[in-house]
């Protein structure tokens, strides 16, 4: 759109004047329409880069919300995308942002006053998908004292539900019946499955509200700048971001998946897939040439076997039957 270039034209990296240098510091970041530029100070940002800013909006039939327009120094924080970005001791962290955690209670407590005479197992599988992705929108920030207090938010809420549900009730009636151990936790809200049906539940499988817990912070790894995903030279490098992906993302259920289609074999070598190997995911069609990310793709390969294979540029499929069971899965 040129708001990038344009900036960089009016502030570059190093500005010398009168046989001085300075650094403005002049960064552009943008998400969509929504967007963060940095400055060496506040008059700069005020008087020099807003104007800028605000001609360049203004002949494209654009402008500023005011709402959400302010200039502000980094010690003091500012709220972008949900996370509110802040200096701490001279230390830069992200976190939730305080509107971010309103709205997701919020809409916790809504859901749960729309399904006040639902049963247990409906709730919870209305609220789990919203808990779930605010965890996961946050999981890669500074979040886990946020994350605590979220998920007492979300248990107060639902022991208010309980509590409305039975009000001729005792606590620990209430207790018994909605809150179960499970893990270190004492008082988790879930439900045997058929329990609300009085059948006895097969298998005694339970349905639990998710926990902002359950989601261990991760940071992330910013993708190097030069890497092409359709350069077979970076092959190896966007397998290993794979890697690690599936590892955070799905624990070791697709490794499993994979683990077990190959019955516990490496394709190259015909060896062991052992628990103390070092392994690497590896695309039977690379991805360069049109392959996908699907498991349907993957297979899991010692980690010197995966570089043999890439250095020779050698095919690696796995045996007919374990295809067969891949497609099948």
């Amino acid at each position: 759109d040129g708001l990038e270039t344009l900036l960089r034209r009016h502030f570059p990296k190093v500005v010398w004047h009168q046989g001085r240098r300075s650094f403005p510091k002049v960064n552009l970041i943008r998400y969509a329409d929504d967007f963060v530029i940095t400055g060496e100070s506040r008059e700069l940002l005020e008087y020099q880069v807003k104007p800028i800013l605000e001609s360049f909006l203004a002949e494209r039939g654009l402008s500023l919300s005011p709402e959400k327009t302010i200039v502000t120094h980094v010690n003091d924080g500012f709220d972008f995308l949900g996370q509110n970005v802040r200096k701490y001791h001279g230390k830069l962290l992200i976190m939730p942002s305080k509107k971010s955690v309103k709205s997701l209670l919020r809409k916790v407590r809504s859901l749960l006053k729309k399904h006040r005479m639902a049963k247990q197992e409906t709730v919870i599988n209305v609220l789990n998908p919203v808990i779930r992705g605010w965890a996961l929108y946050h999981r890669l920030v500074v979040a886990k004292e946020v994350f605590a207090k979220v998920d007492y938010g979300i248990w107060r809420a639902t022991w208010k539900w309980a509590c409305f549900r039975h009000p001729n009730k005792g606590r620990r009636w209430i207790l018994k019946k909605y809150f179960h151990p499970l893990g270190n936790r004492s008082h988790v809200f879930s439900v045997l499955l058929n329990q609300e049906e009085n059948t006895k539940p097969s298998g005694k499988k339970r349905t639990n509200l998710a926990s902002t817990a359950d989601y261990p912070i991760k940071r992330h790894v910013k993708i190097k700048s030069e890497a092409n995903p359709y350069d077979p030279a970076w092959e190896m490098y966007f397998e290993e971001r794979l890697r690690k992906t599936i590892q955070n993302r799905h624990g070791g259920k697709m490794i499993l998946r994979l683990w077990l289609n190959q019955e516990g074999k490496c394709p190259q070598c015909q060896q062991s897939l052992k628990d103390d190997d070092e392994w690497n995911i590896h695309h039977i069609r690379p991805k360069h040439t049109g392959g996908s990310d699907k498991i349907s793709n993957l297979i899991i390969l010692h980690a010197n076997c995966h570089r043999q294979v890439h250095a020779s540029d050698a095919h690696v499929v796995l045996p007919a039957s374990h295809k067969l069971r891949l497609m099948s899965a």
